[in-house]
């Protein structure tokens, strides 16, 4: 490579002479010579910056990322790149399956893993990976999104994007000592003041910081402090002004920019998103997320329930959660701008499937479990009217305990989070209260009080679709009884299931045979339909949320 680039800065000087020596006596084929010698010194300068860029990655993954910010260009060079890169990755595996012997459905997990096709979506899932990481802590947002989508990657890639949640390139020693003094509130002098130790590996690094352990000196407990990653601001001064221009570009497509025939302006979408990606880099603001969150849920220091402060429909004060919920107490009055204190709160993170089982969480549990984070996003959404927007398996821990007490949902980092209006959290619970009766008026009325329907949309043919998909099946909701009585009921479960199958089916195979006879929405588009509704933005936020879970 250094040879290579010294031949480059030869080349270079050498073209330059014959330039001026053209541009003094000009013809034909001087300029056109000129103009090759043009193109081809942007040609070599890039592949020699590429070249040294990629030796800087192969020692810090996040290397670039200041000086992508700063050129655009050549990160658009890099995206297109790795596009390159990956399509082959994305296209073999499939034709591979199509065209072996045996099915991948039909081939044991261990059997598949040694199979080509798994060792190339492996592989290409691990360049994603990689590449996202390289380019920039907005991309590495991006992974961290669709790692939580399996409907939309092979296993193999949502694998290999997990660790963009927790597990980016962080700086530890030297480096991480530099980094807490540029951050912590006066300095050296400052942190010392305050801390008595501080670990210098991190516990888990991710897009914009890395957490360490460390003391307080006026009550020696453990906390954990969350540092900010160098040029933060600038970087999303310069992503976010390129996507605002992105944004503006789609919406001038008009319908052709819309999702799913959904009316919807992405620059008032960017706009909100952005002032929620500003807050996520200003540690006073996550942390006056985290303090809210934890009142509204009524959890103290150390887990303890307290007040609540937040209110049910009824206007009463709703119960803690902390039986079941917990989230890291945050000592506001000692962060800053890029220096977060926490409450250190160990937790197994939430898909380690391997660290639950030998930590003795079973499948109860994690039933469990499952409905405490819904429940949690039920109050957050209908009642708190304030939700975190970025529930990935990094920010989501098990708490488990050595006695019989059934394990607690962990929640972590406040960084992007959501406020609702009142019609707005009302209107969903309007929505999941007509989703559960199967009434397609009562529907109506919820999208309407949510704002979500245009002034010219045309109501009947909305409640015709709702109570087409209610008639079929569709959309059901199952009532059931809290789990909190029996958490063991593992017989009463499968029958219960078995049972809830058995009438989805009949009314499956009941709406088929009414639209065999007369169907009632036959004509009922769903482009139509869809035309009918606008989305806010914090709807884009809710279900952004609801995808993740």
């Amino acid at each position: 490579e250094e040879i290579l680039s010294y031949r480059a800065l030869c080349f270079l000087k050498a073209t330059g002479q014959n330039i001026l020596t053209s541009l003094l006596h000009p013809t034909k084929e001087t300029i056109k010579a000129t103009a090759y010698t043009v193109i081809s010194i942007y040609l070599v300068t890039n592949i020699v910056e590429g070249m040294t860029a990629s030796k800087r990655q192969k020692l810090d993954a996040t290397s670039e990322w200041g000086r992508y910010a700063d050129k655009p260009a050549a990160r658009g060079q890099a995206l297109s790149l790795l596009m390159m890169q990956l399509t082959p990755y994305a296209i073999l595996p499939s034709l591979l399956d199509k065209f072996s012997k045996k099915k991948k459905d039909d081939l044991s997990e261990e059997e598949y893993k040694s199979t080509r096709a798994h060792k190339l979506r492996r592989r290409g899932g691990e360049m994603f990976a990689d590449g996202l990481l390289k380019l920039g802590p907005l991309y590495v947002k991006i992974g961290q999104i669709l790692s939580c989508r399996e409907n939309l990657f092979p296993d193999e890639w949502i694998t290999a994007m997990e660790r963009l949640q927790d597990r980016v390139p962080a700086k530890s020693g030297k480096e991480a000592w530099d980094l807490l003094y540029d951050a912590a509130p006066g300095g050296k002098a400052g942190f010392h003041k305050l801390f008595r130790d501080f670990d210098d590996v991190p516990l888990a690094a991710a897009s914009l910081g890395q957490v360490h352990r460390a003391t307080l000196r006026s009550s020696g407990e453990r906390v954990a402090i969350k540092l900010q990653r160098s040029r933060m601001r600038d970087i999303y001064d310069k992503d976010l002004a390129l996507m605002k221009k992105i944004a503006k570009i789609v919406d001038k497509f008009g319908k052709a920019g819309q999702v799913g025939g959904i009316e919807q302006s992405w620059v008032s979408i960017f706009n909100d998103a952005e002032s929620i990606m500003y807050r996520e880099i200003d540690y006073r603001d996550e942390a006056d997320n985290a303090i809210r969150f934890a009142n509204d849920f009524g959890i103290g220091l150390g887990g303890v329930e307290i007040e609540s402060t937040a209110k049910g429909v009824d206007g009463n004060v709703l119960p803690s959660a902390a039986e079941w919920l917990r989230t890291p107490y945050t000592y506001g009055d000692l962060s800053s701008e890029k220096f977060l204190v926490m409450e250190y709160v160990p937790s197994i993170k939430a898909n380690n499937n391997e660290a639950l089982d030998k930590a003795g969480v079973t499948l109860e549990d994690r039933e469990y479990l499952a409905e405490c984070l819904a429940r949690a996003y039920l109050r957050q959404f209908c009642a708190n009217k304030f939700f975190s927007t970025d529930p990935h398996a990094g920010n989501l821990g098990i708490e488990v305990f050595e006695n019989e007490r059934a394990p607690r949902l962990v929640f972590y980092d406040f960084g992007q989070a959501c406020s609702l209006a009142d019609d707005q959290a009302g209107g969903i619970l309007d929505v999941i209260e007509s989703i559960v009766d199967s009434d397609a008026k009562k529907s109506v009325s919820a999208f309407s009080r949510m704002g979500v329907l245009k002034d010219s949309a045309d109501l009947e043919m909305v409640q015709a679709k709702c109570q087409q998909n209610y008639d079929e099946g569709k959309l059901k909701v199952k009532k059931r009884k809290s789990r909190k009585s029996s958490r063991y009921n593992t017989k009463e479960k499968v029958l219960a299931k078995e049972s809830e199958k058995a009438e989805l089916d009949a009314r499956i195979d009941s709406a088929k045979q009414a639209k065999n006879t007369t169907d009632t929405s036959e004509g009922v588009n769903d482009l139509e339909v869809m035309a009918s509704f606008t989305l806010q933005s914090e709807y884009a936020f809710v279900a952004r949320a609801l995808s993740q879970m």
